[in-house]
């Protein structure tokens, strides 16, 4: 009796482990993507067979997971990350590609108001001016992260279907375009959203293309910073701040200015710089090379938060600009 129970037990313990697993590769067999091939069938009028098509390609992809959770906001100090980010050879990269593309950097800032060390900044922190652009296919990662990421399924859902459309508007081949771990593309590393949004057709030949075109890059960087930063001209991204006498500052973390000069007094700070004591900031503390590091963000570091919203980022873009000023003169 006990050896009939024993076979019986490894007859179903045999059943169950030969269940066939989640492939997490077949995205039709997913109950949510299905719902969404039928969501982008009725809003905007898609084929089914053609969607069915895309996600019958689509490839999980685990290491988007694993990298989206450990990014160097929570992992790097300023001062590794500036090291990282503004050096030598990125600056030397950069002086080649201002004097490749003078005219229209300038012709940029001139429209919309955005320095065209900036702009160039941006580019170079982003994709070492078009070098690093990203090797996963988009339709990649952006399935990952709206299938397999919960928490931030939402946001990646909603780049995924503007995703679908900027194929279909710029008749792009989307099985085929790469992109960063969370699906941005392009010089200036835009998601799907802002490319639809904000992309410009800057060297006029009929064409939004910031895969593969500086100058269509460099007006459409120029563009999101005037358009959604809301790029205030001739003002300052960062100025140094210094800590009053016997004080240790503490303030919540922000990217919009907050705080007049004056109020800075009371969390223990002071502009090195003459400000307006009405001048609005938002206190910054970074972990620099000899220690803490305190700054103050004016209505341009907000702008450029638009773009990325991380300190470390912001503020190498900011110190990288400084480093091209001297090539436009």
């Amino acid at each position: 009796m006990i050896f009939v129970r024993l076979i019986i037990c490894i007859f179903f313990l045999s059943l169950v482990t030969n269940l066939p697993s989640e492939d997490k590769n077949n995205y039709l067999d997913n109950p949510e993507v299905l719902s969404f091939i039928e969501f982008m069938q009725k809003k905007h009028g898609f084929l089914k067979k053609e969607l069915t098509e895309l996600f019958s390609s689509a490839r999980f992809q685990e290491k988007v997971i694993r990298i989206m959770n450990r990014q160097p906001e929570g992992t790097m100090t300023w001062y590794q990350y500036k090291e990282m980010m503004v050096t030598k050879e990125r600056a030397n990269s950069g002086e080649f590609f201002i004097n490749s593309y003078r005219e229209d950097l300038k012709r940029a800032e001139d429209i919309y108001g955005v320095p065209a060390e900036v702009i160039a900044s941006i580019i170079g922190i982003e994709t070492r001016y078009g070098k690093i652009t990203g090797n996963i296919r988009v339709i990649d990662s952006l399935a990952t992260l709206s299938f397999n990421y919960p928490r931030r399924e939402k946001f990646f859902r909603k780049q995924l279907e503007e995703f679908i459309l900027l194929g279909r508007e710029e008749s792009l081949d989307i099985k085929k375009i790469k992109g960063s771990i969370a699906g941005a593309m392009g010089y200036g590393q835009f998601m799907p959203d802002s490319y639809r949004k904000y992309a410009v057709d800057f060297d006029f030949d009929g064409r939004r293309d910031i895969l593969n075109n500086p100058i269509d890059a460099i007006g459409s960087v120029a563009n999101f910073l005037s358009k959604k930063g809301k790029w205030e001209p001739n003002t300052e991204i960062v100025l140094k701040a210094k800590v009053l006498k016997n004080q240790s500052p503490t303030f919540p973390s922000s990217f919009k200015p907050h705080m007049t000069v004056r109020e800075l007094k009371k969390i223990g700070l002071e502009p090195f710089s003459r400000l307006s004591r009405n001048t609005l900031v938002v206190p910054i503390e970074l972990e620099g090379e000899k220690g803490k590091e305190y700054w103050l963000g004016l209505k341009n570091y907000h702008a450029l938060s638009r773009y990325n919203r991380s300190k470390l980022y912001i503020m190498a873009v900011a110190e990288f600009s400084y480093s091209l000023e001297n090539f436009f003169y």
